[in-house]
C-alpha cells in the first residue's frame, strides 16, 4: 500500500542528509513498528508518509499510484487515506470530547461519534471537557478522531510516549482492536512493549531502514 523508493532528505542550507536513498514497503503487514535513536528521522519519515513533508526527492507510491506534491492533491490524499496521531493529542482543551470530534471531522452524525467513542472505551464521554481527561483518555479521544475518517493507514508518532506503563498497555490493547477494522498501522516508538505487538519491526539507522529480525 505504501512504498517509498530512493527517498533522499537533506536539511535546508545544510550538507547533512537525513535519508539517503531510503526504501520502504508496507506490503501485507497489518502493523509496523519503526524504532531508532532520537534524531534519526522517525517523525520526519511519518510526515513524508502523511504527505505533510514534501521537501524530499524520490518516489512515494500509495496503492501503486505516485503521491504528487501538489498541496490541493495532498489535502485530498490525506483526507481519503491517512490519519495521524501523536503523543501530544492536539485536542482543544476548552471544548468537550464530542465537540473536538465534531470540529475535526465534518459531516459526522452524533451516532457515529458515539459509536467511535464506544470502540475506544469512552462511551458516555461525549459531553466531558477535554481538560478533565487523563493522558490515556485524551489519547483515546485522539485515536477516535483519527478513526472517524476510516483511514486506510493510521500513522502513530510515539502514541504512548507520555503515558505510564499500565495506560500504555491499555492503548496497545486498543491498537489490537483497531487491527480488526482493517486499518493498517505504522507506529514510531522507543518502546519494546509497543514494537512487540507489531507484525513487522524496522530500525531506522543512519539514513536507512533495516528490517529487525528478532
Amino acid at each position: 500500500m505504501i512504498t517509498l523508493n530512493n527517498i533522499c532528505k537533506q536539511f535546508p542550507k545544510s550538507n547533512h542528509k537525513l535519508f539517503d536513498h531510503l526504501n520502504f514497503s508496507l506490503g501485507s503487514s497489518q502493523t509496523v513498528a519503526i524504532k531508532g535513536r532520537s534524531g534519526s528521522g522517525k517523525s520526519t519519515l511519518l510526515k513524508i508518509m502523511a504527505g505533510m513533508d514534501t521537501q524530499y526527492t524520490g518516489i512515494y507510491e500509495f496503492n501503486k499510484n505516485v503521491v504528487t506534491k501538489n498541496p490541493r492533491t495532498l489535502l485530498s490524499f490525506r483526507k481519503n487515506n491517512i490519519s495521524i496521531i501523536t503523543q501530544n493529542y492536539h485536542l482543544l482543551q476548552d471544548r468537550s470530547v464530542g465537540a473536538n470530534l465534531q470540529l475535526s471531522i465534518s459531516k459526522k452524525s452524533k451516532k457515529e461519534i458515539e459509536k467511535m467513542l464506544f470502540l475506544v472505551g469512552l462511551e458516555n464521554y461525549a459531553s466531558k471537557r477535554v481538560s478533565l481527561l487523563s493522558g490515556g483518555e485524551a489519547q483515546r479521544v485522539a485515536i477516535a478522531r483519527a478513526l472517524l475518517t476510516k483511514p486506510k493507514v493510521l500513522l502513530a508518532d510515539e502514541p504512548t510516549g507520555a503515558l505510564d506503563e499500565q495506560t500504555e498497555l491499555e492503548i496497545l490493547n486498543l491498537f489490537q482492536s483497531i487491527k480488526q477494522l482493517g486499518t493498517k498501522i505504522i507506529i514510531v516508538t522507543h518502546s519494546d512493549l509497543v514494537s512487540n505487538i507489531c507484525d513487522t519491526k524496522y530500525t531506522l539507522t543512519p539514513k536507512k531502514l533495516l528490517l529487525t529480525t528478532n
